[in-house]
């Protein structure tokens, strides 16, 4: 699989193979250099890491992999091409090694490969969302053959000083109106006076979001960082909230890292927010396309900020003694 480096996948990958090493002998296969390539650095000297870079050379080595394998091999893999030629292979080959998905995005709002066609031949699913699961359902795999595990975050013991202000934050790629939607996020905070917003990320887009500040006339209240590596230290008070514009998600970490921190989020009504967002006890949603609705919900959490413990309670599934259970759970069943 190819990963930038600073994601939430990489984030994801690092907590669940560490876990995984414990008791099974773990590769992580990735089929191109990452462009920040320091989270590596972060997994147990006992899991290995294989880089395989080149087109024609993944191609080959990947290939080779399958032809290789043993029966008792399992093979979780984030791309539904990958899933595909193992899959081919091991027909050819009679070979019982097991294929399994893993996919950290929305399936139906992309166009690198053809979910419907590819993801049918794993032999098993490990869902991140409710909208990851209910589109491979859509795809006609039995639900049975679909877990649904959503990601893992560590809780957060220490809190976050407060603050009298109204300061908001984005966290992620700066995208214009594309998937994270920033110029929604300006329109709204446009209608929030005396507001902040701290941005964390970069992006292609990054110029045509100042320029749009700037003609909004909010440009000298938004604190534009770039990309940062260990966000939550340079966070050292308590924003209002997390807002997300987002048109679509897969399983939003930055979410998840937020609220792990006492922080409320405020998300656009994506399919599948409500996976994480518990309106009104960790933040509140409002209508995609909506700035005024978006603009009344960063008044309101303003006014009234709702409780740190609350907050991080609200997401207790998603801490690592129960989602491990799930994880180990759902592994047993794919490949008993």
């Amino acid at each position: 699989m190819e990963l930038s480096g600073i994601g939430g996948t990489e984030t994801v990958l690092v907590k669940v193979l560490n876990y995984l090493c414990r008791e099974h002998d773990i590769e992580l296969i990735l089929t191109s250099q990452p462009e920040q390539p320091a989270f590596i650095e972060k997994f147990d000297p006992k899991v290995k890491v294989t880089i395989y870079a080149g087109k024609y050379n993944r191609l080959f080595n990947i290939s080779r992999r399958f032809l290789t394998a043993t029966n008792d091999t399992c093979f979780i893999s984030l791309s539904p091409k990958m899933i595909k030629l193992g899959a081919k292979i091991r027909a050819s080959l009679q070979r019982k090694y097991r294929l399994i998905s893993w996919i950290h995005f929305s399936l139906d709002d992309q166009d690198m490969f053809d979910a419907k066609a590819d993801l049918p031949y794993a032999d098993g699913h490990l869902a991140i969302s409710s909208v990851i699961k209910n589109q491979l359902c859509s795809y006609g795999i039995p639900e049975e053959k679909i877990f649904l595990i959503f990601n893992p975050i560590e809780p957060v013991t220490t809190e976050l000083s407060a603050t009298d202000t109204t300061n908001f934050f984005y966290a992620g790629r700066i995208i214009f109106e594309g998937q994270k939607n920033l110029k929604e996020m300006l329109d709204g905070l446009s209608l929030v006076p005396n507001a902040t917003l701290d941005v964390y990320g970069t992006g292609n887009d990054l110029a045509l979001c100042q320029s749009y500040a700037e003609k909004l006339g909010i440009n000298a209240r938004i604190t534009w960082h770039g990309f940062t590596k260990n966000l939550w230290s340079q966070i050292d008070t308590r924003p209002t909230a997390l807002l997300l514009t987002s048109k679509y998600e897969g399983l939003p970490m930055i979410m998840l890292e937020t609220i792990a921190h006492g922080v409320p989020v405020i998300s656009s009504q994506f399919n599948g927010y409500q996976d994480v967002l518990i309106e009104g006890v960790n933040g509140f949603s409002y209508p995609q396309k909506d700035v005024n609705s978006l603009a009344t919900q960063m008044k309101k959490i303003a006014t009234n900020p709702l409780p740190t413990a609350s907050v991080k309670e609200s997401i207790t599934k998603f801490y690592p003694q129960n989602y491990f259970k799930k994880f180990a759970n759902a592994l047993h069943q794919l490949t008993m």
